[in-house]
């Protein structure tokens, strides 16, 4: 009676044994049923990124890089990784995404709208940046780096609207600060900046004022044969602007006839040399 009681507990636990071991196969078996492949990953990816659940997003994307390094959708995924931190305005990750993934990949297929993303992810900064150009000149840069590699691509002309515009703000902070040094009696340092405009800036909607403060400055530290030339080159090529007008009462129009003749040259040299 003892020894059926003991085969009985003996049945009961092995049963229990084997229904344990059977319902952890199991789980296992679930669990991997639910592992998802490369194309599903990605297509989440792609959904969180339509919800704009971007944090999800950037998870999955880099998921499917992580467990699937070799996948056709491997490269791809980096760079929607990138562009999932940019919407999320994780700026800094997002660059720091794209140097590696440009690094790495220089002439990949991606590559073209890699350099198109990071210069965007400068751009969207400027008009943060106050008066520290870095961010400005990193967005032009970036964006005439596409123009030169690939003038051909969807992303040039809107690169160069956008190379247009940041030079047009360049253009407009360096006149903030040459104006700046003309308050403060310094005209030789204003002088710098105003040449600097003419030189770097060419064909940007300060240019007008530039040569307007231009001739100021050069005035008042008496080079008159040089404030004439900058007033010239005003007239010549901005007869209709608000600023040429302005000018006729800072400089009088009494020079000599020979002084004017000898200057027609040198006018017309300085500017093929701005505005060429």
């Amino acid at each position: 009676m003892i020894n059926i009681k003991k085969n009985y507990t003996i049945s009961i636990k092995l049963l229990i044994f084997l229904i344990l071991l059977i319902s952890c196969s199991s789980k296992e078996k679930d669990s991997a049923s639910v592992v998802l492949n490369d194309i599903q990953i990605y297509k989440s990816g792609l959904s969180s990124l339509e919800n704009e659940n971007y944090k999800k997003a950037i998870i999955e994307f880099d998921n499917l890089s992580l467990n699937h390094p070799f996948s056709s959708l491997a490269k791809k995924s980096d760079i929607m990784t990138a562009y999932s931190l940019y919407q999320n305005n994780e700026i800094k990750k997002s660059i720091s995404k794209l140097k590696i993934f440009i690094e790495m990949n220089p002439n990949d297929e991606f590559s073209e709208y890699a350099h198109y993303l990071l210069a965007m992810c400068y751009y969207i900064q400027v008009s943060n940046q106050g008066r520290d150009p870095s961010l400005s000149i990193k967005a032009l840069n970036s964006f005439m780096l596409i123009m030169t590699k690939y003038p051909n691509s969807k992303y040039a002309k809107d690169s160069k609207i956008k190379i247009q515009y940041i030079k047009n703000s360049l253009a407009n902070n360096e006149l903030d600060i040459g104006k700046f040094y003309l308050k403060k009696n310094a005209p030789a340092s204003s002088i710098k900046r105003f040449k600097s405009i003419l030189q770097n800036y060419q064909n940007t909607s300060s240019i007008p004022e530039t040569l307007y403060r231009l001739t100021e400055a050069f005035l008042m530290i008496g080079l008159r044969r040089e404030a004439v030339k900058s007033d010239a080159v005003l007239k010549y090529n901005f007869p209709y602007s608000e600023w040429t007008t302005l000018s006729k009462s800072i400089l009088s129009d009494s020079s000599s006839s020979d002084e004017k003749k000898s200057l027609t040259s040198s006018i017309k040299n300085y500017f093929v040399t701005i505005f060429d």
